[in-house]
């Protein structure tokens, strides 16, 4: 005979605690469906299952957009993230007993971000590791913040950190000079004295991030604040798609300089006689994540070169 527990685990169906975890992250029953690309009423099912299943409301639904995660909600939506990332990372924890170090490695970076300072220290740790996979995936800013609440992502780099997240370890990095930049088709290019007026009535192409409420809001604050640009016409998701916008339209955009230079003559820096807008960057950690070994010298790799803040073991805290 077994225990309702041994039960439970048995017959608990491993995609409701799934859709669960996405209608958290989602914060809607509608937004879940349209990521798991389900229809809502099957949401709703695998929800009210769980529910039934678990003997317990996980959900406060109401009128309009009242949407309220319960105590035993929010218990449960813990323990949900560590099963996938538990699953997840199965691959990863045969990396021991001599061998050479093996698995796969995941970075999430905000596709906005400039990563010159950071791909050397990863490519290094590969060349002393060459069985080891690194697996980067350029992401919205704040997709880095949610993959590693998910254990589907070792660190994360990004523009952005939520303060309410107390599990995501934050350390500052260096923070990344902004320029103002035109391709041949802009009136500007190659000049030297510019026009302020003409800087001001030019159109500009962004990142999605720069609205007000964006991880980009920075940019966005200091192009009004000097009267730079005038129309957003469009807007990109990441910075090569940006760079080629600016290249090859007859709109001006803010780029990471660094990022610039490798374009050469193709791209040029208006310049624009104000202090150039500075981005802050991090570096995300979950320190309640249990680390495969090729994590853990991955992290301790990252550490020596000053990226990350070392989690400390769980039987340390």
């Amino acid at each position: 005979m077994s225990f309702p527990l041994d039960r439970l685990a048995l017959q608990l169906d491993w995609n409701l605690l799934r859709t669960f975890m996405v209608i958290v992250q989602e914060r809607s029953i509608t937004g879940a469906a349209h990521r798991l690309n389900v229809s809502q009423p099957s949401v709703s099912s695998a929800l009210r299952r769980l529910e039934e299943r678990l003997d317990h409301r996980l959900i406060e639904r109401g009128g309009g957009q009242t949407f309220l995660v319960t105590r035993a909600g929010e218990a449960v939506y813990r323990e949900v993230l560590e099963i996938y990332g538990g699953v997840v990372r199965l691959n990863d924890l045969t990396a021991d007993g001599g061998r050479a170090l093996s698995g796969t490695v995941v970075v999430h970076r905000s596709s906005h971000l400039e990563m010159d300072d950071i791909t050397p220290v990863l490519e290094e740790f590969r060349r002393q590791h060459p069985e080891v996979t690194l697996a980067i995936r350029s992401t919205p800013c704040h997709e880095v913040a949610q993959a590693l609440q998910q254990r589907a992502s070792t660190v994360g780099f990004c523009t952005r950190v939520d303060p309410t997240i107390h599990r995501l370890r934050a350390q500052p990095l260096k923070r990344q000079e902004f320029g103002v930049f035109c391709g041949p088709n802009h009136p500007l290019f190659r000049e030297t004295e510019i026009d302020p007026a003409e800087l001001a009535a030019s159109d500009v192409v962004g990142y999605e991030e720069d609205s007000m409420a964006g991880a980009l809001s920075a940019l966005t604050v200091w192009r009004v604040r000097h009267g730079i640009g005038d129309r957003l016409i469009a807007a990109a998701t990441g910075i090569v798609d940006l760079s080629e916008l600016i290249e090859s339209g007859s709109a001006i955009g803010c780029i990471a300089r660094g990022h610039a230079i490798r374009y050469g003559a193709r791209l040029w820096q208006i310049p624009v006689h104000v202090p150039p807008p500075l981005v802050d960057v991090f570096s995300l950690v979950d320190v309640e994540r249990h680390m495969t070994p090729v994590e853990t010298e991955f992290l301790i790799h990252l550490a020596n070169a000053g990226i990350v803040d070392l989690p400390r073991p769980r039987s340390a805290v």
